[in-house]
């Protein structure tokens, strides 16, 4: 198992944390007169700022999150022996997820944020880029069939364990694929379940 060095790991720590945090979504909306934290469903991700701000400020915040995903593990995966194989399974499973949790609370805003897909679609970009875009593809496609973005989400999110296993990605990966569904799914988006049910959850196709 490689010799961890916990000044460095703490300092890596802090600092995926802190950029990982920026509520990019908030602040835009803030650069045009809206609060999103108490505005709609009170998140600061990219759906929020579509219903609330505008599409192309969603596409912004979309790329922005991702991006706050993608880089630090991209770093980690490629430059560090924190994600390597023989590296201590639970703290890479913590730098995996760390962005996600930064994302969904923000000390910049009090501890608020969003869901996290478009982080962790990051995250899945670093893992590996085809995983990532088939990901993303059934989203889009998942969207712009339904309207809705949140069905995006719960629909692609089933594929990420799936595809780690089909691309045979390291037991590490392949786990993260499956706590990171769960995550996501069936706890940022539980209420948006609810709602799809009872036919309540927002669409961008109506017209209002």
């Amino acid at each position: 198992m490689t010799e961890i060095n916990y000044l460095n790991l703490l300092i890596r720590i802090v600092v995926i944390y802190l950029i990982a945090a920026i509520p990019f979504g908030y602040y835009i909306g803030l650069m045009h007169g809206v609060d999103l934290s108490k505005t709609g469903s009170g998140s600061t991700g990219a759906t929020n700022v579509m219903r609330n701000v505008g599409k192309w400020q969603a596409l912004l915040v979309l790329i922005l999150d991702a991006l706050k995903g993608f880089v630090p593990i991209f770093y980690l995966k490629n430059f560090s022996t924190y994600l390597s194989a023989d590296a201590n399974i639970f703290l890479a499973m913590f730098l995996l997820f760390l962005p996600l949790f930064a994302h969904t609370k923000s000390v910049y805003i009090g501890f608020k944020g969003g869901k996290s897909s478009a982080t962790a679609l990051g995250v899945l970009f670093a893992i590996n880029w085809i995983i990532g875009l088939v990901i993303i593809s059934t989203w889009a496609v998942t969207v712009t069939l339904s309207g809705i973005s949140s069905l995006g989400s719960i629909v692609s999110g089933p594929l990420v364990p799936v595809l780690m296993w089909i691309f045979k990605e390291d037991a590490l990966y392949r786990y993260f694929g499956i706590i990171a569904f769960i995550f996501i799914v069936f706890v940022k988006h539980r209420s948006n379940i609810f709602r799809l049910i009872r036919g309540e959850e927002y669409n961008f196709k109506d017209k209002h």
